[in-house]
Parts: C-alpha cells; sequence; structure tokens
C-alpha cells in the first residue's frame, strides 16, 4: 500500500516548494481570483501619490496575480472568463 501511494502521489520538486524567507500567506489573484501562496503568483507594487492636508504621501498599492499572462490580461482590460 506504501508502495501505491508513493507512486500515485510523489512529492513536488524542490523547486516548487517554499524557500527561506518565501511569504506562504494565500492571495487572491486580481484577475481570476483564485487563491494562491504568494511566493508562487506575481506581486506587482504600484507607488501611487494621495494628497494629505501637509504633503504628498507615497502609498503602495499592491496586486497579486496567478502567473505573468494574468497580470498581461489584467492591464490590457480583459475581462476574465472560466474555462468550462
Amino acid at each position: 500500500m506504501w508502495a501505491f501511494y508513493k507512486f500515485m502521489y510523489p512529492r513536488a520538486p524542490k523547486s516548487m516548494m517554499p524557500k527561506e524567507g518565501d511569504v506562504t500567506t494565500p492571495r487572491q489573484c486580481n484577475f481570476c481570483g483564485n487563491s494562491l501562496a504568494e511566493y508562487r503568483g506575481v506581486l506587482e507594487s504600484k507607488p501611487s501619490l494621495t494628497e494629505n492636508n501637509d504633503s504628498n504621501i507615497a502609498a503602495n498599492q499592491e496586486l497579486f496575480f496567478c502567473n505573468y499572462e494574468h497580470q498581461a490580461d489584467f492591464h490590457a482590460g480583459k475581462v476574465y472568463t472560466p474555462h468550462v
């Protein structure tokens, strides 16, 4: 039985496992809405200026995507349609 499970459910490659310092918190993709660990996706930080009473303060707006294709589609203005 052990050999059956070892064959059917092998371990993921080391390159897919989190490394020291990786953020494993789940995030939601801004394009498709799927949940994925932060270290597995693409995190994009866009600084934007907001006005305060005293001065301009740079605030970071973070976008998260499953992959680079979702990032490109999001910026191209496409709408996500799930595959059936």
